[in-house]
């Protein structure tokens, strides 16, 4: 799962340093927090991005609503935060969430652990192509999903090297 906050080029224009930086780690000890609680294994900050892999080092049968879920749960504590930025005249920072499922190669490299494969470059796409306040999963994701999930058919999304898949808006879990 890739998450990335929409316009942030814009807010780094638009806030001072340190507020910027304040504002950024508040989201993602947010971030931590959420995917802690569903047993995700964060893998890496990058700028504004936010990296994270449900069923590494071990796989459950529940990581990819677990991933689901957790996705529901940022866009959530995301617009809940917006809300009081709106509220005291800030701007707000609108985010994208992209899941694809499929296998990685997951390890320590350095000493820093991190993921690879065509899985983790069609997650990051399935973000890049997303909007503002929504998630967005592949076909793959969505084909593990039981009926539980309230998902919209985006149809035919073109991803960058990949050319067109399927691709649904997470809506809802029950």
């Amino acid at each position: 799962m890739f998450t990335d906050f929409v316009g942030f080029t814009r807010l780094v224009e638009q806030i001072q340093p340190g507020e910027l930086l304040d504002t950024l780690n508040t989201f993602f000890k947010g971030f931590d927090q959420i995917t802690a609680k569903h047993r995700l294994k964060k893998v890496k900050t990058i700028g504004d991005a936010y990296m994270c892999v449900g069923g590494v080092p071990e796989g459950r049968p529940t990581h990819i609503r677990d991933t689901c879920a957790a996705a529901l749960d940022l866009v959530q504590f995301v617009e809940g935060s917006n809300i009081q930025h709106r509220t005291l005249g800030k701007p707000e920072w609108p985010i994208r969430v992209g899941i694809h499922t499929g296998p990685v190669i997951a390890g320590y490299s350095g000493g820093t652990f991190d993921v690879w494969g065509d899985a983790v470059n069609i997650a990051a796409r399935m973000e890049a192509s997303g909007e503002a306040g929504k998630v967005h999963i592949s076909e793959a994701s969505r084909a593990f999903l039981d009926r539980s999930a309230e998902v919209v058919e985006r149809g035919q999304t073109d991803l960058k090297n990949k050319g067109a898949m399927t691709t649904f808006f997470l809506e809802k879990l029950t």
